[in-house]
């Protein structure tokens, strides 16, 4: 008999709208508690949202794994949720699994040829296929034709598109889960498709302090 596996799921690359972010509590392929973080300010309410459903759950002991979803998506979010996430692994020593949100979706859907296509910012889409780098491209520059299918929160942003779509807005946890059983386990770095927009200071940075 397998021993039941507990991991603990964070997804918090949704742009702040709609129930798009998660955190939840998954064994053994079961859902035992979730909850969805919505609207502006979702970010600051994962670690609450964490405490709840870790109560609800009842769990006891340390979860055998931290998944999450490491972008393309919202700077906030990401960074967050990732945060937390890491944080939270280091101090259960357990393992963390970082996994894109193309390939989440694709496991959600179990259609491992969709192209995640997010909305980014600047009217701009995040890009997420099967194969190859996930990459930034303006809406008016962006040619579905090549995908045979498309899921995510960009796609109801037109009313037809010259390929199959699939109404998957975000992953469930299972997809998550599902997801990470075929990556290795790492450290949880966000993906930055876009370069950082700080710049230095004209004049240098300031010494260190002696």
């Amino acid at each position: 008999m397998s021993v039941p596996v507990k991991t603990v799921v964070f997804n918090g690359a949704g742009a702040g709208t709609g129930s798009t972010n998660l955190v939840a509590l998954v064994e053994d392929g079961r859902i035992v508690a979730e909850q969805h973080l919505a609207g502006r300010g979702a970010s600051e309410h994962f670690a609450p949202a964490l405490r709840t459903i870790l109560e609800a759950g009842g769990w006891s002991g340390t979860p055998d794994r931290v998944v999450a979803v490491i972008g393309p998506g919202s700077f906030t979010g990401l960074r967050a949720s990732l945060s937390l996430a890491a944080g939270l692994a280091a101090g259960w020593g357990c393992p963390t699994i970082g996994i894109t949100l193309g390939a989440a979706i694709r496991a959600t859907l179990g259609q491992p040829d969709v192209t995640c296509i997010s909305v980014a910012r600047r009217g701009r889409y995040f890009v997420d296929p099967p194969m190859g780098e996930v990459f930034a491209v303006s809406a008016d520059d962006l040619d579905a034709s090549a995908f045979e299918v498309i899921a995510g929160d960009a796609v109801s942003e037109r009313e037809t598109w010259p390929c199959r779509v699939m109404a998957c807005v975000a992953p469930d946890a299972l997809g998550i889960v599902r997801a990470a059983e075929t990556q290795a386990s790492g450290p949880l770095m966000p993906l930055y498709v876009d370069p950082p927009e700080a710049k230095p200071p004209a004049a240098g940075l300031r010494p260190l302090p002696q």
